[in-house]
């Protein structure tokens, strides 16, 4: 939570804490004061902010790793994301819906270039008796052949060879882009310095005016059809808008205010999620009208169902992903409010009789909630029970957050044997 005074203090200018209230980064609280909602970089009036989590204490020794595992969380939240085709503002380089995407944009230029390097234009040259491969036609055209035995004997050829234009303008543009890029916010995308130093390609220097930038693109644009240059083209272009909207706006931004997606996320990779295969089975309301007529309306979703393996039997895990700071007893602070476990306890009630005509033993019912560096990195911290319903507790698990979002960058889940171990204990 942010006082009025320490806002007017980090954010001097009027325009830029208006536009962060309007994107979602600051919310006004009841009492005034701001509460800080996003997660991510933010480069704002000349200084740049790398805002954790909040399930991660101020206190962190290890704030730079911290923060490393975020973005490449945050990274590959936005490639999901854009498989789907849903865009994610201030994560997507080629988002609509915003004019602060800078970072991302910088982002998607520095791994392009990572991987592919700066962008070529071969130039073709044609020679005589030169290196290359002979073009006959062209050596019909141009040379004079020496007639014997009737037969017309080309003494000289002409070659044709394609070299690297190292002067080629737009070669020369991606070079100063990827470093403006790297300079500007590499370190704070969790880069390692990105040196060109040993590019063949001239530096520009000082860029050219937009206009003729622009313009050498698009017409570079009109003549390369490989896949590399229908997407790097476009970028580049993206790219000298992008950043002179942040200058005029003095502001940029690159991650979520939705983080709590990402660690649903995060814990549906971990335990494993085939939520889909029970859909089904949990019910819709149906509205009945006077008239007759009946229509069935949306209903919940759970966050996580999956099967755990237990020698030769399997059962049924439904799991909340809960990104809050929970306290447990004596000093509760921070719970899942009675809606949350009454929900838990209803989807236990639609799905354990579907499970066990699917053969699955037993089911069991927990939210998923942060925690901090664990040698087990997932482990048992109570339970919550409510009476009412046949069934009656959900169990409370802890899941390393740090190592949740690094598991979650590499695209890797928990030891099914140590989840085994931890739902089926107390």
């Amino acid at each position: 939570m942010l006082s009025s005074a320490r806002v007017a203090a980090l954010f001097p200018e009027s325009g830029i804490r208006n536009t962060l209230i309007q994107n979602g980064v600051l919310i006004p609280d009841s009492d005034g004061a701001l509460r800080v909602r996003f997660v991510g970089v933010a480069v704002a009036g000349g200084r740049s902010f790398q805002i954790l989590p909040k399930i991660f204490p101020c206190s962190s020794t290890n704030r730079a790793f911290t923060m490393r595992q975020v973005i490449r969380a945050l990274r590959r939240y936005a490639d999901w994301r854009s498989r789907r085709r849903d865009e994610a503002p201030f994560l997507d380089p080629t988002a609509s819906q915003t004019n602060l995407n800078a970072l991302a944009l910088a982002d998607w230029l520095i791994r392009d270039y990572l991987n592919f390097g700066i962008y070529r234009r071969l130039r073709e040259r044609e020679d005589i008796n030169g290196p290359g491969q002979i073009t006959w036609r062209r050596t019909v055209e141009r040379m004079v052949p020496v007639v014997s035995s009737g037969r017309p004997v080309y003494l000289d050829s002409v070659t044709r060879s394609a070299t690297r234009d190292l002067d080629y303008f737009v070669s020369r543009l991606h070079r100063h882009i990827v470093e403006s890029a790297a300079q500007g916010f590499g370190h704070l995308l969790g880069y390692d310095t990105v040196n060109l130093d040993h590019e063949p390609f001239e530096p520009l220097g000082d860029l050219p005016i937009l206009a003729l930038c622009q313009a050498r693109i698009r017409q570079e644009m009109r003549g390369a059809f490989s896949d590399r240059a229908m997407q790097l083209l476009p970028m580049l272009l993206a790219w000298l808008t992008a950043i002179a909207r942040a200058e005029d706006a003095k502001l940029a931004l690159y991650g979520t205010s939705s983080f709590y997606d990402i660690w649903e996320k995060a814990c549906a990779l971990a335990l494993g999620n085939e939520r889909d295969q029970w859909q089904a089975h949990i019910p819709r309301p149906t509205w009945n009208s006077l008239e007759g007529y009946t229509q069935d309306a949306d209903t919940f979703a759970p966050d996580i169902v999956t099967r755990i393996k237990d020698g030769a039997e399997e059962h049924l895990l439904i799991a909340d992903a809960k990104y809050y700071r929970l306290t447990m007893p004596p000093n509760l602070r921070g719970q899942p409010s009675v809606n949350d476990v009454a929900k838990q306890l209803w989807y236990q009630r639609c799905l354990a009789k579907v499970a066990q005509d699917r053969g699955l033993a037993r089911t069991y019912n927990i939210f998923v909630v942060p925690g901090p560096e664990h040698k087990d990195g997932f482990w048992s911290d109570g339970h919550v029970d409510l009476a009412g319903l046949p069934e009656t507790t959900v169990k409370v698990k802890r899941l390393s957050a740090l190592q949740a979002l690094k598991n979650f960058a590499d695209g890797a889940a928990l030891d099914a044997e140590r989840v085994r171990a931890v739902v089926m204990t107390a």
